[in-house]
């Protein structure tokens, strides 16, 4: 019984000191890395190659992402590993159903009623004289314009303007104005514009 103790306390002491022994020289190392004694161009292929197959970029202090960084994560490797993403169970599959709803229409808005405007007889009165007040000063405005044109101008002018419009205008003339300028127009034209004065009875504008 003694002799099985003593085996197992030399054997604890042994991987005691060689655990001392590794962790001075990691330590050792990564001094040296802190203090750029060593240069990572000057890691040879073994050391490489230790790094990947044994994972030493892996190691406490002085592995990939640590306070003395010196073996990096090989190419092509990943590190830290990505956590394995959870699984889903798939979604039941609902059988179609043998007869399917038909939903029916939804019924159409119905438009909606313009609202009436109503306007009394008094306010519609007054709205056509103030408009046949407007008419009549417009057009005794056009009649002193055209008054002070030469009968030649006057009536070139007036040949392309509505007919109601001419015979309005020349109302408001100057009779010898009027006169002249009627003289210079086209006979049939001339005829019509003055039956439209005899009569007095303008269609609307």
């Amino acid at each position: 019984m003694a002799k099985k103790k003593s085996i197992f306390r030399r054997i604890l002491k042994f991987f005691l000191v060689l655990l001392v022994l590794i962790l001075v020289a990691v330590g050792a190392l990564a001094a040296c890395v802190h203090f750029d004694v060593v240069q990572r161009s000057q890691v040879d292929e073994k050391v490489e190659w230790l790094n990947q197959k044994v994972g030493l970029y892996k190691l406490p202090l002085v592995g990939a992402n640590q306070p003395f960084e010196y073996f990096l994560v090989p190419v092509g490797v990943v590190w830290p590993e990505p956590e394995p993403e959870p699984e889903t169970e798939p979604e039941p599959v609902t059988a179609p159903t043998a007869v399917a709803e038909v939903k029916s229409p939804a019924p159409a808005p119905e438009p909606k009623k313009s609202r009436e405007v109503k306007i009394s007889r008094k306010e519609l009165e007054a709205q056509i004289a103030e408009r046949e007040a407007a008419e009549k000063k417009r057009i005794t405005k056009l009649a002193r314009i055209y008054d002070n044109m030469s009968p030649e101008e006057a009536a070139k002018a007036l040949d392309s303007v509505n007919i109601d419009t001419v015979a309005l205008i020349l109302q408001r003339m100057d009779e010898s104005n009027a006169g002249q300028v009627l003289a210079k127009m086209d006979p049939v034209h001339a005829a019509q514009i003055t039956q439209i004065m005899f009569d007095g009875q303008q269609r609307r504008l």
